[in-house]
């Protein structure tokens, strides 16, 4: 992890246009044919719509023959339209590193990917992520409590309702928490380490258009469904064996386009993606505290709300081209940006990362059936590094509230629990737990700092490791000169 970026997203834009003039200018076109063997969608279309590389590169078009790190034929993460010839069997592994904001926690997944072709135009995938491990530095669990919460709003004098977000979590890891007695949380790296499973992806994928058919470019349209394989344990001693997943699957949708241009290639993708909702979330029980018994302490029942997480819409581009000199050996970019869309509950703030890839691929001189890439990754996005930021739960005049989770105070949780429960109170198993209120009589027990803390999102520069093996490639000869 790095500093983050103040770059604008215009540059790595600017810079993809800058590599694909001069790429789509120079380079040579070859024979028709060639091109249809290489993607193999149509063996028996020796008809074109653009030039292609060199006959012997063919077979190897990066786009053609990888399996992206999200499950499916593509470049990097960028999904292709086109899809594995019938009864073709791909294999790839890879090791992804990225960031994600509010809290600055990084994730180093490790996937495994399988894809066969079932049809001329239909495609099949399986992806597994065995390890995921998440390190946060930036989290704030005793200004911003980790769901789920037990919130207990005081109406005495005055109804201690706060505004202002109560959470601070990145989407894809709400529940991440860790004891905040007992860890030093030093960045750039020194934080809440946890490593655990990810998700089972699976889905198939269907070839609309190709330039193999005579088609001005490639369509085509893949579905998914993410399942986790963690459960989820809120709140939990044992943190550092769950990385605080939602728990709940989501379904998604991309349409996919492709353009070959000469001997480059470039990719095109929209995807949405339904996000599942957990079970927990906010509870909320507003109490009297002026009432020195449980008659008329407690006021109305408590409010369960779940935990409502952002769907997304994502936007990516990849190309990729043959190294000038270097048969074997491919450029590879891709440019992304991830948008959290939707109602969702509010959080700290909602960072939306937009991301650059810039990689080599190489396939083995002596068996082409197995390839070798490296990428570097750069998140093009602030995230408010430097910036201050402050608790919401505190009083109008300044004093913060009661934060009485286990994880927090231990000795502090026993005694504040012991008052509400004396008073008919219920928490819930495992949740974080607040208490808020103007009654100066609590002033002893108010434990939530309120002068401004500096955000931590450093995260920045990154890198995804892949490899890809075809189990049953049979290139076609190169055409006869």
């Amino acid at each position: 992890m790095a500093r983050a970026s103040t770059f604008s997203p215009i540059v790595p834009l600017a810079w993809l246009f800058a590599v694909l003039t001069p790429v789509c200018a120079g380079a040579q076109p070859a024979s028709a044919g060639s091109q249809a063997a290489a993607q193999g969608n149509d063996p028996g279309n020796t008809g074109s719509a653009s030039p292609s590389p060199p006959p012997e590169a063919l077979p190897f078009r990066p786009s053609n023959f990888n399996l992206s790190v999200l499950g499916g034929s593509g470049l990097l993460r960028a999904r292709s339209p086109y899809t594995l010839p019938s009864g073709q069997v791909a294999v790839g592994g890879s090791v992804l590193n990225f960031d994600r904001n509010p809290g600055d926690t990084d994730f180093m997944d490790f996937g495994f990917q399988l894809a066969l072709g079932v049809s001329r135009r239909t495609e099949v995938f399986l992806r597994v992520s065995p390890v995921l491990r998440t390190n946060s530095v930036g989290l704030d669990p005793v200004g911003f409590p980790v769901p789920p919460l037990d919130l207990f709003i005081d109406t005495y004098p005055t109804p201690a309702v706060r505004t202002g977000p109560l959470f601070l979590f990145a989407q894809e890891v709400p529940f991440k928490s860790y004891d905040a007695r007992s860890v030093l949380i030093d960045p750039p790296s020194h934080g809440a380490f946890a490593k655990s499973s990810g998700d089972v992806t699976i889905g198939g994928k269907w070839n609309l258009l190709s330039e193999d058919r005579r088609d001005r470019f490639g369509l085509g349209v893949r579905a998914y469904a993410d399942i986790p394989t963690e459960r989820p344990k809120y709140n939990t001693s044992q943190w550092r064996d769950v990385n605080g997943v939602s728990g709940k699957g989501s379904i998604g949708l991309d349409l996919l386009a492709a353009k070959r241009l000469a001997g480059t290639e470039v990719l095109a993708n929209i995807g949405y993606e339904h996000i599942g909702d957990p079970d927990r979330g906010l509870r909320i029980q507003f109490v009297d505290s002026s009432r020195p018994t449980s008659d008329g302490f407690l006021v109305g029942t408590p409010q369960e709300v779940k935990l409502d997480l952002h769907d997304q819409l994502t936007f990516t581009s990849g190309v990729s081209f043959p190294a000038p000199k270097i048969r074997q050996l491919w450029v590879l970019a891709e440019f992304d940006h991830t948008r959290y869309i939707g109602h969702g509950v509010p959080v700290e703030r909602l960072v939306n990362p937009t991301e650059l890839r810039v990689g080599l691929q190489l396939f083995l001189p002596w068996y082409k059936s197995l390839a070798l890439g490296l990428a570097a990754q750069m998140l093009f996005i602030h995230a408010g590094d430097g910036d201050l930021r402050a608790t919401f739960l505190r009083t109008p005049d300044g004093r913060g509230d009661i934060n009485f989770s286990d994880n927090v105070d231990p000795a502090l949780a026993s005694q504040v629990t012991a008052f509400l429960t004396s008073r008919g109170a219920s928490t819930s198993d495992n949740s974080s737990r607040v208490f808020s209120t103007n009654n100066a009589a609590f002033d002893d027990w108010r434990n939530i700092p309120t002068a401004p803390k500096r955000v931590i999102a450093q995260g920045n520069t990154n890198f995804l490791i892949f490899i890809n093996w075809r189990v049953n490639l049979h290139p076609a000869p190169a055409a006869a000169k």
